[in-house]
């Protein structure tokens, strides 16, 4: 497993310098050999994304770093093969160093054409160079860049985007912070981007993604110990990531054995929601799934579910959870494995005091959701008092509730934000969205690459909270339970939709894909 996380690893700009630099001057193997590996990893991939690309007018567009070596040995590449290539250089060869300089002079050695642009002069009698491409490979910036991009190299980029033809990115397309995905004052919009050794958050994190295109990582080399004493504890989350983790269940298995979840959700109008996260557990494998449910909805639900039991208990005067249920709740819950609470529970004030208390007091890990958050809000270091593991699967309107900031400061910082909650609370913290991320307090992050947009439907959340809930129950590590659930849930909707549509996905929908993708990761374990 330590290796499939080692080949999941996603990392910063200044990780991978580092490990770059070790590679070179402690492992002693030489730049320009990393650089050939790289070229060569990336003009395969080009290939297969544009197939027709021997056959195109390319430009290979290069600054002046070891971005632009990339793109050097890549001229050469497609030059060897008799591909009508050209290299347009927006600095003087002159200010080329190192394994980029070495690259350069091959060129001029091996007659590929080179055109050095001159800033001194007209744009328009030199910008022909590029835009008479029929595919442009972009070595112009590379991981490196922290400062806002300016001048001609933002002219450049811009009159790029601005043409109709496919642009191949050398690692990262140049612009784009690689340690946040946001474009720093402009970036290029790539088709197709090779990067080098590991994926870099900047690939990952909206909207880096957009500018990134279709994304291959490239075995370039780095050895395995460099990597592991990097210690960099953030993954890619997918089925290569989990591999292992989904062991087949014994024969002799039964549902007592199985876990058994406890729920308590609904109120009055928001029975959905309790139904939802029953039946994530019961998908997930939890052996039995009890929900706790306000006196007067007990019939209600149980015609509403058929094989989770429910349990009624004190309700308010508007048909939620009463704090007066608190006993009976805690005597129920001695032996069980998991209890999942929020979602559509009402923020009643003797409800509150009853999700507060259960915090307090609760025997078994809980999993918080919805209106469990927003109780939590109020004071989050309330959250210090439980005994027990915590989850809590916050969406970005209901983080910056939690972090008393607004949705739009979360979603700037997402991992930010993510961990620095999880540390600070020591809760496990499922920020949920595009790339739902799960943090732990010792610094572990996933994030997610199942999903699409159709799952922007209502009750998709519960069903996620019933889904890490059956996890914890069956006897996963709280951290771990959150990469199933959430990495399963996306998975479920894409089997479910196929690419065919970006709405129309009920949260309902993909129950019945939860197994079929359980199963594959079941068959990876095998």
């Amino acid at each position: 497993m330590k290796d499939l996380k080692l080949a999941s690893m996603i990392v910063t700009a200044s990780e991978m310098g580092k490990m770059d630099r070790r590679t070179i001057e402690e492992i002693g193997i030489p730049g320009v050999v990393l650089m050939e590996s790289a070229a060569r990893g990336a003009a395969s991939f080009f290939l297969e994304v544009i197939p027709d690309l021997p056959k195109r007018r390319i430009t290979v567009v290069a600054g002046s770093g070891n971005n632009a070596g990339d793109g050097f040995v890549l001229a050469r590449i497609f030059h060897s093969r008799g591909v009508p290539v050209r290299v347009v250089c927006l600095r003087s060869p002159g200010q080329l160093k190192g394994d980029a300089l070495a690259n350069f002079q091959i060129l001029e050695k091996i007659k590929v054409p080179v055109f050095v642009w001159d800033e001194g002069k007209d744009f328009d009698a030199q910008w022909h160079w590029i835009q008479e491409s029929d595919a442009i490979i972009d070595a112009i910036l590379g991981t490196g860049l922290n400062s806002e991009v300016r001048g001609i190299y933002r002219k450049i980029i811009d009159g790029m985007n601005s043409l109709s033809v496919p642009v191949l990115a050398v690692d990262i397309p140049s612009g784009l912070d690689a340690s946040t995905g946001t474009p720093l004052g402009t970036a290029v919009r790539a088709t197709a981007t090779a990067t080098f050794a590991f994926p870099k958050i900047g690939h990952v994190m909206d909207p880096g993604p957009d500018y990134t295109g279709k994304l291959r990582v490239v075995d370039i080399g780095i050895p395995s110990i460099v990597a592991e004493a990097a210690q960099i504890n953030r993954w890619w989350m997918d089925a290569h990531f989990l591999s292992g983790w989904l062991k087949p269940r014994r024969p002799d298995v039964h549902k007592g054995n199985a876990g058994h979840v406890a729920v308590l959700a609904g109120s009055r109008g928001k029975t959905g929601a309790a139904t939802l996260i029953c039946q994530g557990a019961s998908r997930v494998g939890s052996g039995l799934v009890t929900l706790f449910v306000p006196f007067s909805l007990n019939p209600i639900l149980e015609v509403k579910l058929t094989e989770a039991m429910t349990y009624p208990i004190a309700e308010t005067d508007i048909q939620s959870p009463a704090q007066a249920a608190l006993p009976e709740i805690l005597n129920f819950l001695d032996g069980k494995q998991a209890l999942a609470v929020g979602p559509g529970i009402s923020l009643h004030p003797e409800t509150q005091e009853l999700v507060k208390a259960l915090v307090q007091q609760s025997p078994c890990p809980m999993i918080l959701d919805a209106d469990a958050l927003t109780i939590f809000a109020q004071d989050p270091e309330l959250l210090k008092q439980a005994n027990v593991p915590l989850i809590l699967t916050p969406h970005p309107g209901e983080m910056a509730r939690l972090i008393q900031d607004s949705p739009q400061a979360v979603q700037r910082d997402r991992l930010g934000v993510a961990a620095e909650f999880s540390r600070r609370y020591g809760v496990i913290l499922v920020l949920k969205g595009y790339r739902t991320l799960v943090a732990a307090p010792d610094g572990r992050m996933a994030i997610n690459g199942s999903g699409n947009p159709a799952m922007a439907s209502g009750g998709m959340g519960d069903t996620l909270t019933g889904m890490i809930a059956g996890f914890v129950a069956q006897g996963y590590e709280p951290f771990q339970a959150a990469c199933l659930g959430v990495y399963i849930h996306g998975a479920a909707a894409d089997r479910y939709m196929h690419g065919v549509a970006t709405r129309g996905l009920l949260a309902s929908d993909i129950l019945e894909e939860i197994p079929r993708v359980i199963g594959s990761l079941e068959s990876d374990a095998g």
